[in-house]
Formats: C-alpha cells, sequence, structure tokens
C-alpha cells in the first residue's frame, strides 16, 4: 500500500495480543468485529475484558474495545524522557498497549460519538472498518511498570494538582466491522454536538 500524504490522517501501525501482556505485537493488519473489537485481542468482547475492571458485577458493557494513540503525543513525552533507549521504547509499535497508532489527527480533542472511518486500497466504498470513540484511556499504573515515572507525563495537572488532561490515546468501539493496516487513511465524522470525551 501507498504511504499516504503527510498531511493526511493515517494509521502508522497496528498491534494486537492474545494475552494481557502491557505492550501488544505488531502485525501487518488487525481486523475489527462488530460490537467485540480487534479479532484475536485480549481486550475483545461485549464485556470490558480490561484486568483491572473484571471484578465489577455485573460486568459493565466494553467501551474499551480498541486504543488509539496518536504518534504526536508519543513524541511529545519522548522528548522529556533522558534516554535514547527509553525513546526508542516508548515509541515502539503498540508500546502502551494501543491497536492503532495514528499520524496527523488531534484524536484527544475530538467528541464522544465521533465516527472514525479507515479507507484504502483494496477496500470498496462502504466495506470500511468503522468505530466510534467512547473516552479517553485512564493512564494506569502499568505504565510505571513499563517505564518508572512515566505515568506522571502523560497527565496534565493544574496549580491544584487537579487532572485537566489525560494523554494517553482514547478508546472506541467498532461499529462496523473489517481490516485495518497501517497505510490507512482516517475519515473522521463529529457528532453535531461536540461533548469532549472523559475517561473510561
Amino acid at each position: 500500500m501507498a504511504a499516504p500524504h503527510s498531511s493526511l490522517p493515517h494509521v502508522l501501525s497496528v498491534t494486537a495480543s492474545a494475552s494481557h501482556n502491557f505492550s501488544k505485537n505488531a502485525v501487518s493488519s488487525i481486523t475489527l468485529i462488530a460490537d467485540l473489537g480487534v479479532e484475536g485481542d485480549c481486550h475483545a468482547g461485549e464485556t470490558v475484558q480490561h484486568r483491572s475492571r473484571l471484578h465489577i458485577k455485573p460486568p459493565p458493557a466494553n467501551l474499551r474495545q480498541v486504543h488509539l494513540m496518536p504518534i504526536e503525543v508519543l513524541r511529545e513525552i519522548c522528548a522529556t524522557l533522558p534516554t535514547e533507549e527509553m525513546k526508542t521504547q516508548l515509541l515502539a509499535p503498540g508500546a502502551l498497549g494501543q491497536n492503532i497508532t495514528t499520524e496527523g489527527a488531534d484524536l484527544l480533542s475530538l467528541g464522544a460519538g465521533t465516527e472514525i472511518r479507515f479507507v484504502g486500497d483494496g477496500v470498496a466504498a462502504g466495506d470500511e472498518a468503522v468505530i466510534v470513540l467512547t473516552g479517553l484511556r485512564n493512564p494506569c499504573p502499568q505504565i510505571d511498570k513499563f517505564q518508572a515515572g512515566l505515568k506522571d507525563r502523560f497527565l496534565v495537572r493544574d496549580e491544584d494538582r487537579r487532572i485537566v488532561r489525560r494523554l494517553a490515546g482514547v478508546m472506541a468501539t467498532v461499529k462496523k466491522g473489517g481490516v485495518v493496516q497501517p497505510g490507512m487513511k482516517l475519515v473522521i465524522e463529529e457528532p453535531l454536538q461536540h461533548i469532549p470525551l472523559d475517561a473510561v
């Protein structure tokens, strides 16, 4: 697939993992399944699959089927890290457990209910995978196990130490299944009413 024009929002990498490891493995493509998530991924399911929430009874609906991360945020965080090894580790596909790393889209500023359609060569119009943004990823303590002190770098606080922004990517559900692979363009359709994303 030809590389997209750099100014167009597009997919940089896709990853998945069948086991609950913190990071996910780079793959050539992922298949999204409607109402479930990424085929073969440990977080796919109608109800929440993240280990920190499996104790909740009855199990809540899975609003975290797909995790997207903008590369721009990772690059900004990397600029604050002290070593090249740490930077390389963070920029690796799926390092933070994201399924899709994007470039050219300010995902964090989009509203709840925003739909993203993945358009690429060989995918007929109407057959594209579609996801719906549900909220922000709340940085969890596992991020500090990945790299000590990293969690706070993904939180922006005001002068009273209250969290005002979360930078660890966005979560989505799958509205329409299909294949997603690097190079695909993101077609973003925001709802008429903008409701800022909150942690899910």
